[in-house]
């Protein structure tokens, strides 16, 4: 081999090595997060699908790893267990498990209230009222399904009581709005337009706007990001890289509905257009927020509602929202 020969072999070698090594080290920055997702269509499931699709998570630093959950509850009871660290989580649910013991804290504010809809093809339904005495099918455990309680209060309407509540998820629900086995079901999107797919006779005759302010007279949080303490502890650094990862995450399905749509078909099984038609519409809006700065007042007032509400007995102490 000519010494110009080695000089350069020598060279890629050393450049090789050299990348190598920044390669080693940039995979050692990566943050490997445990966070929960809902198996069936969610703003969560939506959300974490286009980013890990995208690869938004170890763009910003984080190593998403994602597990799967069949139902509501034991989403929820995989982060008080410690089976992730982190999730969307309905805002008084957070507090409930913050005021139960559960070391959950609010990171970031994720959805203002995109449920319920009451959606319904009965044509003796004409409004939120003339549910009393029917059937609806409804996620009991979601905070959805708590304001509409609440809101049915304001309306003169007990829930469990003047209105039979039948426990399903959205697509549990959709089925058995299709067997006629209830009268209305309570749903969010993807789910609503997939409802609203099945029949032209469907229609929604409460949407979250108007569910929301008039229990609370104002708007609110329905989701945010709820993060355990051991790794609030362990990982500071890893709150300000999923904020920009969420961020990122809805600029892209804003700007790139077609895509996000097509995504989401291989990953949910979603049909054509069922995600874009949602995000077209302004039906699913993501709001990532750092909790601790502008929003803290306003997810403060979500805790003071529901103790106003009488759906909680107390407020949360004030280390539930997270500060840096």
């Amino acid at each position: 081999m000519t010494t110009a020969r080695k000089i350069v072999t020598a060279s890629v070698l050393a450049l090789v090595g050299s990348m190598l090594l920044i390669g080693g080290a940039a995979a050692q920055d990566l943050i490997k997060v445990k966070m929960g997702r809902i198996a069936f269509p969610s703003y969560v499931t939506v959300m974490l699908d286009v980013v890990k699709d995208k690869g938004l998570d170890r763009k910003n630093g984080i190593d998403l790893d994602i597990a799967s959950f069949g139902a509501i509850s034991a989403y929820y009871g995989a982060i008080a267990s410690g089976e992730v660290e982190t999730l969307g989580i309905g805002t008084h649910v957070l507090q409930k498990m913050r005021t139960e013991g559960v070391p959950i804290k609010v990171a970031l504010t994720y959805v203002r209230y995109a449920s319920p809809f009451v959606v319904t093809a009965d044509p003796a339904i004409r409004g939120f009222a003339d549910l009393k005495g029917k059937t609806i099918a409804a996620a009991m455990g979601s905070s959805g399904y708590q304001v509409l309680a609440i809101y049915g209060r304001s309306q003169g309407m007990v829930f469990g009581k003047d209105v039979t509540v039948v426990q399903a998820d959205p697509p549990l629900a959709r089925g058995h709005l299709q067997a006629k086995r209830v009268d209305a079901i309570m749903t969010w999107e993807p789910s609503l337009t997939l409802t609203l797919r099945d029949n032209p006779q469907y229609r929604v005759i409460l949407n979250a706007e108007a569910a929301m302010k008039g229990a609370a007279k104002s708007e609110g949080w329905e989701f945010v990001l709820g993060a355990r303490e051991d790794f609030l502890r362990r990982a500071p650094q890893a709150v300000p890289r999923l904020t920009k990862m969420l961020q990122e995450g809805w600029l892209f399905m804003k700007s790139n509905p077609d895509e996000a749509d097509r995504i989401v078909q291989r990953t949910l099984k979603l049909p054509e257009g069922v995600l874009k038609e949602a995000l077209v519409a302004n039906r699913m809006v993501y709001e990532v927020l750092p909790a601790w700065e502008g929003e803290r007042k306003s997810v403060w007032n979500m805790f003071k509602l529901a103790v106003d509400w009488g759906y909680l007995d107390k407020l949360p102490d004030e280390g539930a929202i997270y500060s840096p």
